[in-house]
């Protein structure tokens, strides 16, 4: 079953993006995204017959592997776009958004390794 996301992209207050719930996660794995037909006429514009979605790789109780992208790959994504976006059209802003991503890949990074010197890496334990 799917839901919105109760967070908005401003200046919308569309909701957008929708989460395939699940018993173990509350839906964490699996995202609905209605594709953004861009700001046009003073307000953001969706196209609600068009929808992209994105599965994160997952772990089953029992072992088995849901295949799926990794949240680094995406903020990896995210941080090349905005880079590239940000050249053409500079903004301070936009350079403090590319920062505190990096910051959080580097969260990230720090998080699986102190996973990895636990020896917990990989397995369903805190």
């Amino acid at each position: 079953m799917e839901k919105y996301l109760d967070k908005t992209v401003f200046p919308s207050e569309e909701k957008t993006i929708l989460v395939t719930e699940d018993s173990d996660y509350d839906g964490a794995h699996k995202y609905h995204f209605i594709d953004s037909l861009g700001f046009n006429n003073g307000k953001t514009e969706y196209d609600y017959g068009r929808i992209q979605s994105i599965q994160f790789v997952k772990k089953n109780s029992d072992g088995s592997i849901v295949k799926g992208i990794q949240s680094e790959q995406l903020l990896i994504a995210l941080i090349d776009r905005h880079k590239k976006l940000n050249d053409k059209f500079p903004s301070k802003d936009g350079a403090k958004a590319i920062k505190k991503m990096e910051e959080a890949l580097e969260c990230l990074e720090a998080r699986v390794k102190e996973r990895m010197e636990r020896n917990v890496m990989g397995q369903l334990q805190k």
